[in-house]
C-alpha cells in the first residue's frame, strides 16, 4: 500500500481505509482502480497469482470455434519454432480431435489445459496425424519466427513475423533486414498479431530501423501521477536502455533501413504493450497501415517492486501501472485498443501457417500494396466461424509490461 501511494497511476483514488484483514491477492484486488486490467501482485509459489499458459509449457496455442455449420472444432493457432511441438510436425491450422482423450469444447477447454499443465504432459489426437504426446519443457522463444519476401506484381514485399520485443533478437532482426535489403524490398509487413510486448528499447530500435529518425527525436512520452509527472524520452535514450550486449547503434539501425514510404502492421486482440506502441510510436514518422483486429489496449508502463527482505515477505512483488504512454505528438489513451485501418478477421478463411499469401491478414496487405480495393475485410465478408476460446488469453493477462527506466523512478518522491 505504501508503494502504491507513491507510484500508482491512480494513487489519488486509493481507498483511505482499506480492509487490511485480507489475504494478499484479495487485498490487492480491493485497492486497484476499477479500470486497471494489468497491475499485478505475484508470487512464484502461489499459482493463483499468475497465469500458467499452454504455450509456455508445451510450445503451442489453440483456439476453439463454432463453425457456421454448428460443429465445434479446435485448431492449433501458433507453434513456437524450435520446440518439440514443431519437431513432431504440429503446425498452425491442425485440428485437435481430442486432448488427453477428451473432445475439447468451449466449456471444458480451460479445465483440459489446466490439467495438462498440472501433470506436465499433454496427449493430442491430431486430425490426419494421429496421436502425439508432449511433455512440458522450458520454452525459449526466438522473437523472429519467420522472415521472407513476397514477389507481388513486380514488387518485393518483406514480411517479418515478430512475436516479442526481446533484446536477444538483435542479431535475428539484423539478419532479417539484411535479407530484405539484398532482395531490394520496397514494402514491409510486420506481423505482431500474437506479440504481447516486451522491451520498449527494442521497440524504439525496430522503429528506428523502419523510419528515418534521429537519436534526438522524441520517441515516447510518459505521463504519471502528481508525484511522477511527465517525461519525454528520445529514440537514443530509449534504445540505450536495451540490455547490455544487445543494444543497437544508430549506424547499425541506419544500415538496416529499407527505402520505405509506409509500413503494414498486422494485429489482433492479442497484440499488446510494446507491440501496440510500435504502431503508435511510428505514426509521427512514417505512414502506418494497421490490418487485422483491434489490439489489447495495454497503453501503460509499469515497474516491478520487491521488498528488501523477500524471504520475510514470501517473495511477493507488485507490478503497478505507473505511466500512460504517448507518442511524440502527444497521442495516446488507447486503453480500449488500437482499431485497425483495414479490419480483417484472421480466422475468416482456412487457417494456414504464418507467412503464406493466402493468410487473410497478409492477403489484405498484399491487396492494398497492389492497389486492389478487395481487401476481404470483416465488414464485407460473412463470418465463417465464431471464436469460443483462445489460449492466448493467458498470455494477455501476463503480457510483458513496458518497463520504465530506473532513473525515471528515482525522480519520483
Amino acid at each position: 500500500m505504501d508503494s502504491m501511494k507513491v507510484y500508482y497511476y491512480w494513487n489519488s483514488i486509493l481507498p483511505s481505509n482499506p480492509n487490511l484483514n485480507q489475504q494478499p491477492l484479495q487485498f490487492f484486488s480491493s485497492i486497484k482502480h476499477s479500470g486497471d486490467r494489468f497491475s499485478r501482485l505475484t508470487n512464484p509459489a502461489i499459482r493463483e497469482s499468475y497465469y500458467p499458459s499452454l504455450v509456455r509449457n508445451f510450445g503451442f496455442d489453440l483456439a476453439v470455434f463454432r463453425e457456421s455449420s454448428g460443429v465445434v472444432k479446435t485448431f492449433v493457432v501458433l507453434v513456437v519454432p524450435g520446440t518439440k511441438a514443431q519437431a513432431i510436425g504440429l503446425q498452425r491450422g491442425d485440428v485437435l480431435k481430442t486432448i488427453n482423450e477428451t473432445s475439447p469444447s468451449g466449456n471444458n477447454i480451460e479445465g483440459l489445459i489446466e490439467s495438462a499443465i498440472a501433470q506436465r504432459s499433454i496427449s493430442l489426437d491430431v486430425e490426419n496425424k494421429g496421436n502425439i504426446t508432449l511433455g512440458a519443457e522450458l520454452i525459449s522463444e526466438n522473437s523472429v519466427y519467420l522472415h521472407k519476401t513476397f514477389d507481388s506484381n513486380a514488387k518485393k514485399v518483406a514480411y517479418l513475423f515478430y512475436n516479442s520485443f526481446e533484446g536477444r533478437s538483435k542479431y535475428d532482426l539484423q539478419e532479417a533486414f539484411a535479407d530484405f535489403k539484398s532482395k531490394n524490398a520496397t514494402e514491409l509487413i510486420i506481423d505482431v498479431r500474437y506479440n504481447p510486448g516486451g522491451d520498449i528499447g527494442v521497440c524504439a530500435a525496430l522503429s528506428a530501423a523502419i523510419a528515418n529518425v534521429n537519436p534526438s527525436d522524441v520517441f515516447v512520452e510518459y505521463r504519471g501521477n502528481a508525484n511522477a509527472g511527465i517525461h519525454r524520452e528520445t529514440f537514443g535514450k530509449t534504445i540505450s536502455l536495451i540490455s547490455p550486449g544487445y543494444s543497437l547503434t544508430f549506424d547499425e539501425l541506419s544500415a538496416m533501413r529499407l527505402q520505405l514510404n509506409r509500413v503494414f502492421i498486422l494485429t489482433g486482440p492479442h497484440t499488446g504493450s510494446a507491440a501496440e506502441f510500435l504502431i503508435k510510436g511510428l505514426r509521427p514518422w512514417i505512414s502506418v497501415i494497421q490490418i487485422g483486429g483491434t489490439t489489447l489496449g495495454k497503453d501503460m508502463a509499469s515497474f516491478t517492486i520487491k521488498d528488501n527482505n523477500p524471504e520475510k515477505y514470501n517473495n511477493w512483488s507488485i507490478e503497478p501501472m505507473i505511466f500512460k504512454l504517448y507518442n511524440s505528438r502527444g497521442e495516446g489513451d488507447y486503453n480500449l485498443g488500437l482499431a485497425p485501418d483495414i479490419a480483417t478477421d484472421e480466422f475468416s478463411e482456412t487457417i494456414v501457417p504464418f507467412g503464406r499469401s493466402d493468410d487473410p491478414l497478409i492477403k489484405s496487405a498484399l491487396a492494398r500494396i497492389n492497389g486492389s480495393s478487395n481487401s476481404d475485410d470483416m465488414a464485407t465478408k460473412p463470418a465463417v466461424r465464431r471464436l469460443l476460446y483462445n489460449s492466448r488469453q493467458s498470455i494477455d493477462k501476463n503480457s510483458a509490461d513496458v518497463r520504465i527506466d530506473k532513473a525515471v523512478l528515482r525522480n519520483i518522491n
